[in-house]
Protein backbone atom coordinates (compact mmCIF):
# COMPACT_ATOMS: atom_id res chain seq x y z
CA UNK A 1 0.00 0.00 0.00
CA UNK A 2 2.74 2.70 0.70
CA UNK A 3 4.19 1.98 -2.63
CA UNK A 4 0.89 2.69 -4.53
CA UNK A 5 0.92 5.74 -2.50
CA UNK A 6 4.36 6.83 -3.77
CA UNK A 7 3.07 5.76 -7.08
CA UNK A 8 0.32 8.22 -6.70
CA UNK A 9 2.43 10.52 -5.30
CA UNK A 10 4.87 10.59 -8.62
CA UNK A 11 2.63 10.19 -10.73
CA UNK A 12 1.42 13.57 -10.08
CA UNK A 13 4.13 15.29 -9.28
CA UNK A 14 5.79 14.05 -12.66
CA UNK A 15 2.49 14.49 -14.89
CA UNK A 16 3.16 15.80 -18.53
CA UNK A 17 0.78 14.83 -21.41
CA UNK A 18 0.73 15.13 -24.70
CA UNK A 19 -1.74 16.55 -27.39
CA UNK A 20 -1.92 16.39 -31.02
CA UNK A 21 -4.52 18.40 -33.36
CA UNK A 22 -4.84 19.37 -36.91
CA UNK A 23 -5.03 22.87 -38.77
CA UNK A 24 -8.13 22.20 -41.22
CA UNK A 25 -8.43 25.41 -43.61
CA UNK A 26 -11.57 26.00 -46.02
CA UNK A 27 -10.70 27.46 -49.29
CA UNK A 28 -11.54 31.07 -47.84
CA UNK A 29 -9.23 30.93 -45.02
CA UNK A 30 -11.72 29.83 -42.49
CA UNK A 31 -9.76 27.59 -39.46
CA UNK A 32 -12.08 24.36 -38.38
CA UNK A 33 -12.59 24.31 -34.22
CA UNK A 34 -14.56 22.01 -32.54
CA UNK A 35 -15.89 21.45 -28.91
CA UNK A 36 -17.63 19.19 -26.71
CA UNK A 37 -20.55 20.53 -25.25
CA UNK A 38 -20.30 24.26 -23.92
CA UNK A 39 -16.32 23.46 -23.32
CA UNK A 40 -13.75 25.71 -25.12
CA UNK A 41 -13.48 26.27 -28.78
CA UNK A 42 -9.99 24.03 -29.69
CA UNK A 43 -8.60 22.54 -33.18
CA UNK A 44 -9.42 19.04 -34.08
CA UNK A 45 -7.67 16.45 -32.30
CA UNK A 46 -6.73 15.85 -28.48
CA UNK A 47 -4.99 14.23 -25.93
CA UNK A 48 -2.19 11.25 -27.17
CA UNK A 49 -2.90 7.64 -25.84
CA UNK A 50 -0.61 5.66 -24.82
CA UNK A 51 0.97 3.74 -27.33
CA UNK A 52 -0.09 6.50 -29.82
CA UNK A 53 2.00 9.02 -32.11
CA UNK A 54 1.44 12.48 -32.21
CA UNK A 55 0.36 12.36 -35.75
CA UNK A 56 -1.85 9.43 -35.33
CA UNK A 57 -3.90 10.86 -32.33
CA UNK A 58 -4.27 14.45 -34.59
CA UNK A 59 -4.99 11.84 -38.00
CA UNK A 60 -8.10 10.59 -35.23
CA UNK A 61 -9.15 14.02 -34.01
CA UNK A 62 -9.65 15.58 -37.83
CA UNK A 63 -11.42 11.86 -38.57
CA UNK A 64 -13.78 12.42 -35.63
CA UNK A 65 -14.89 15.78 -36.93
CA UNK A 66 -14.46 15.01 -40.53
CA UNK A 67 -14.96 10.92 -41.26
CA UNK A 68 -12.80 8.24 -41.01
CA UNK A 69 -9.95 8.40 -43.39
CA UNK A 70 -8.84 11.85 -43.00
CA UNK A 71 -5.14 12.05 -42.77
CA UNK A 72 -2.75 15.17 -41.66
CA UNK A 73 0.44 16.45 -43.67
CA UNK A 74 3.74 17.74 -42.19
CA UNK A 75 4.19 19.05 -38.32
CA UNK A 76 3.59 23.37 -38.40
CA UNK A 77 3.85 23.90 -34.28
CA UNK A 78 5.60 22.44 -31.05
CA UNK A 79 4.43 23.88 -28.39
CA UNK A 80 5.66 23.36 -24.29
CA UNK A 81 3.60 24.10 -22.01
CA UNK A 82 4.86 24.74 -18.56
CA UNK A 83 3.35 24.16 -15.54
CA UNK A 84 -0.13 23.01 -16.69
CA UNK A 85 -1.74 20.77 -19.67
CA UNK A 86 -3.74 22.52 -22.37
CA UNK A 87 -6.37 19.77 -21.79
CA UNK A 88 -7.35 21.51 -18.00
CA UNK A 89 -6.36 17.47 -16.54
CA UNK A 90 -3.39 18.37 -14.26
CA UNK A 91 -0.87 20.46 -13.23
CA UNK A 92 2.27 19.09 -14.94
CA UNK A 93 4.11 20.54 -18.37
CA UNK A 94 2.81 19.66 -21.78
CA UNK A 95 3.63 19.11 -25.35
CA UNK A 96 1.27 20.09 -28.33
CA UNK A 97 2.12 19.18 -31.65
CA UNK A 98 -0.29 21.04 -34.56
CA UNK A 99 0.03 19.44 -37.82
CA UNK A 100 -1.11 20.54 -41.48
CA UNK A 101 -4.84 19.02 -42.37
CA UNK A 102 -4.81 20.34 -45.68
CA UNK A 103 -7.49 22.66 -47.19
CA UNK A 104 -10.86 21.79 -47.66
CA UNK A 105 -14.00 23.36 -50.31
CA UNK A 106 -17.08 23.53 -48.47
CA UNK A 107 -19.78 26.44 -47.83
CA UNK A 108 -20.66 24.90 -44.69
CA UNK A 109 -20.07 26.61 -41.82
CA UNK A 110 -20.58 24.76 -38.66
CA UNK A 111 -22.55 21.23 -38.54
CA UNK A 112 -23.16 19.01 -35.11
CA UNK A 113 -21.94 15.48 -34.49
CA UNK A 114 -24.63 12.71 -33.10
CA UNK A 115 -26.78 13.47 -30.60
CA UNK A 116 -25.40 16.94 -31.12
CA UNK A 117 -22.42 15.97 -27.83
CA UNK A 118 -19.87 17.69 -30.47
CA UNK A 119 -20.23 20.83 -32.43
CA UNK A 120 -17.78 22.27 -35.21
CA UNK A 121 -17.52 25.30 -36.58
CA UNK A 122 -15.37 26.98 -39.45
CA UNK A 123 -14.06 30.01 -37.97
CA UNK A 124 -12.09 33.42 -39.38
CA UNK A 125 -8.56 34.00 -37.84
CA UNK A 126 -9.86 37.66 -37.41
CA UNK A 127 -12.64 36.01 -34.31
CA UNK A 128 -9.42 35.65 -32.55
CA UNK A 129 -9.19 34.93 -28.50
CA UNK A 130 -13.27 35.82 -28.31
CA UNK A 131 -14.67 32.57 -29.69
CA UNK A 132 -11.03 30.32 -28.57
CA UNK A 133 -8.99 31.25 -26.22
CA UNK A 134 -5.35 32.43 -25.28
CA UNK A 135 -4.01 28.73 -26.20
CA UNK A 136 -5.60 28.17 -29.16
CA UNK A 137 -4.92 31.58 -30.30
CA UNK A 138 -1.59 30.80 -30.10
CA UNK A 139 -0.99 27.44 -31.29
CA UNK A 140 -2.93 28.59 -34.63
CA UNK A 141 -1.01 32.02 -34.64
CA UNK A 142 2.02 29.67 -35.03
CA UNK A 143 0.48 27.25 -37.16
CA UNK A 144 -0.58 30.28 -39.65
CA UNK A 145 3.48 31.59 -39.38
CA UNK A 146 4.40 28.19 -39.67
CA UNK A 147 2.42 27.61 -42.99
CA UNK A 148 3.48 31.29 -44.60
CA UNK A 149 7.27 30.40 -43.64
CA UNK A 150 7.25 26.85 -44.99
CA UNK A 151 8.72 25.59 -41.73
CA UNK A 152 7.83 24.37 -38.18
CA UNK A 153 7.49 26.95 -35.47
CA UNK A 154 8.44 26.17 -31.94
CA UNK A 155 6.74 27.78 -29.16
CA UNK A 156 6.66 28.20 -25.15
CA UNK A 157 3.83 28.54 -23.49
CA UNK A 158 1.98 29.52 -26.61
CA UNK A 159 4.22 32.45 -27.35
CA UNK A 160 7.20 32.13 -29.93
CA UNK A 161 10.59 30.67 -29.27
CA UNK A 162 13.00 32.85 -30.64
CA UNK A 163 16.60 31.57 -30.00
CA UNK A 164 19.96 33.03 -31.16
CA UNK A 165 21.08 32.28 -34.27
CA UNK A 166 23.14 29.43 -34.67
CA UNK A 167 27.18 30.29 -35.82
CA UNK A 168 28.68 27.89 -38.07
CA UNK A 169 32.07 26.78 -36.08
CA UNK A 170 35.14 28.50 -36.51
CA UNK A 171 37.47 26.19 -38.81
CA UNK A 172 40.62 24.99 -37.50
CA UNK A 173 43.51 24.53 -39.59
CA UNK A 174 46.04 21.98 -38.63
CA UNK A 175 48.69 23.90 -39.93
CA UNK A 176 48.97 27.94 -40.03
CA UNK A 177 49.15 29.16 -43.42
CA UNK A 178 51.65 29.89 -45.44
CA UNK A 179 51.97 31.98 -48.34
CA UNK A 180 52.22 30.89 -51.67
CA UNK A 181 51.14 27.34 -50.31
CA UNK A 182 47.87 25.60 -50.79
CA UNK A 183 47.19 22.48 -48.59
CA UNK A 184 48.94 20.18 -46.66
CA UNK A 185 51.46 18.56 -49.32
CA UNK A 186 53.08 22.51 -50.44
CA UNK A 187 51.86 22.53 -53.42
CA UNK A 188 52.34 26.20 -54.69
CA UNK A 189 49.33 28.46 -55.91
CA UNK A 190 49.83 29.68 -59.11
CA UNK A 191 48.89 33.74 -59.95
CA UNK A 192 47.19 32.76 -62.57
CA UNK A 193 44.71 29.89 -61.47
CA UNK A 194 41.40 30.50 -62.47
Amino acid sequence: MAAQGLNGFYGSVFKRSTAAFALIRTADGRILMVRSGTGAWELPGGVVKGGEDPRSAARRGASEALGAGFDVGRLLVLDCVQGGDRQGGGQGDSIAFVFDGGTLVTSVTGFSGAGGEREARFVALGEGTEVFGSATAGLLAGAVEALDLGTVTELIDGKPARGEPILPPVSRRMMPPVDGYKGILGRQESRFAR
